[in-house]
């Protein structure tokens, strides 16, 4: 644990449980719920509290808000379970000492952390207290719990994301660390350089946690400049950045090894990916994990240059998934070296997020009636439409392209866009032969090659 920088704080209490809100007025983040005119305030000024899962990655105040609870909420009683070594003998506990509390004319909340990895049956060993008001469940999960809550019990409790603090709350939560560190340093001035305060701030990424112990560990360094008052600079906190999440395993370092791994494979270096992926299996990481990374990769990152790289992919996922590890590592070896040095095209995959916006955007024509399945029309014309209701059949088209519109009022929308890397050259010069030809059906006096 990160010890306190200062004689006057509690020890080697970390700054983050230092600095847990007193009251919902200190609460930093997530005023949909717990602002002056939040949903749990309504709650709580009604004299009620329901049911509920709290979700959301960490650091976003579920715990310092369940940690707060029973101060907001004296009348009732609480007890606190962790899911992944309570049972249901524990689960019977809890549920007998609500049914005592609700014969006194009270209340009993049951708090269980990491909620999402119960069981089916310790679920169900929950349902008819959840119920019948036999106990209140309050659940905490780091993950979204929708797929992992048996639906009977879903159906029983309200669900209630806690959403990664933006900018202007983690300045705010910064601001009120530095504060509490100055109050604990005995007078000593401290002060954050504008620089290292953007880097802290981008470096929690959302996470209130993280932005305090980066902090806290940043003016234990910038105290070793034995200086009459403290500066923290961005030297320091590159300094604690850069020394953190050095062994594989944690949720940070998982992230941040996968990110290293991607991103040398995209920037056509085998060696590093290499070394990150040798990373990731000494330090215990599911080898399908890894594969499935590279399905993305091939599709997201080689795309379209390199139409066979997802084929190299998926065959290396089934081939580590039949027979693991350590077998495993070296079609994973061999699928990291050959896309790491695959040409690289985005294209396809702009491509769709493009007509995807256009779509939400209320772009939705109707279908084309000669485009509609054939069995609401006539057959298929071989030469010119005799009617709208006739589809021209491209290889009996000059060119064996059909001059007939795919897609209505879009002939101006243009989705792929081409890039001239690898195989997809090919497909470029193909791309720009059609259009050619469609330009040459409107404007009859130019020509155009076919795009065989």
């Amino acid at each position: 644990m990160t010890r306190s920088l200062f004689e006057q704080g509690n020890g080697p209490v970390p700054l983050p449980y230092r600095m847990r809100p007193s009251s919902l007025d200190e609460f930093v983040g997530q005023q949909a719920l717990l602002g002056p005119q939040g949903l749990f305030r309504r709650f709580l000024s009604e004299g009620r509290w329901p049911s509920m899962v709290l979700f959301g990655p960490p650091g976003t105040g579920k715990s310092g808000f369940v940690d707060l609870l029973p101060r907001l909420l004296p009348d009732y009683t609480f007890g606190h379970l962790n899911a992944t070594t309570a049972g249901v003998a524990d689960l019977r506990t809890e549920l007998q000492r609500g049914e005592m509390r609700r014969r006194e004319g009270g209340q009993h909340v049951v708090v269980v952390d990491e909620i999402h990895t119960w069981s089916k049956s310790q679920q169900e060993v929950l349902l008819s207290g959840v119920e019948t008001g036999q106990i209140l469940l309050l659940g905490i999960s780091n993950t979204t719990p929708y797929a992992a809550l048996i639906p009977p019990l879903a159906s029983r409790l309200l669900l209630f994301p806690f959403q990664p603090l933006d900018g202007e709350a983690l300045s705010r939560l910064l601001d009120q660390g530095l504060s509490r560190l100055l109050r604990e340093s005995r007078g000593q001035e401290i002060r954050l350089e504008a620089s290292a305060r953007t880097l802290l701030v981008r470096y929690a990424g959302g996470d209130g946690r993280r932005l305090l112990l980066a902090l806290e560990s940043a003016a234990l360094l910038a105290a070793t400049r034995a200086k009459p008052d403290q500066v923290i600079r961005e030297d320091d906190v590159l300094a604690i950045l850069s020394s953190a999440g050095q062994v594989y395993g944690d949720k940070d370092s998982h992230y941040d090894t996968i990110s290293a791994f991607i991103k040398s494979v995209r920037n056509y270096d085998p060696d590093a990916a290499l070394h990150w992926l040798a990373r990731m299996i000494e330090g215990g990481e599911d080898p399908l994990y890894i594969a499935r990374r590279l399905v993305i990769l091939a599709a997201e990152d080689v795309g379209l240059a390199d139409p066979q790289a997802l084929t190299q992919a998926v065959s290396c996922y089934h081939a580590v998934r039949e027979v693991g590890l350590p077998e495993g590592r070296i079609p994973l070896a061999m699928t990291t070296v050959f896309l790491a040095l695959s040409p690289k095209s985005t294209s396809a995959y702009q491509a769709i997020d493009r007509a995807l916006a256009d779509v939400r955007s209320g772009f939705a024509p109707p279908v084309p009636l000669y485009l509609r399945d054939r069995t609401s029309k006539r057959a298929f014309a071989g030469g010119e439409a005799a009617s709208p209701l006739d589809y021209l059949y491209p290889p009996d088209q000059p060119d064996g392209v059909s001059p007939q519109v795919h897609l209505p009022e879009g002939e101006s929308r243009r989705y792929y866009d081409p890039m001239s890397r690898g195989r997809e050259r090919e497909l470029k010069e193909r791309y720009e032969a059609v259009r050619r030809i469609h330009e040459a059906r409107i404007s009859p006096e130019g020509g155009a090659p076919s795009p065989s």
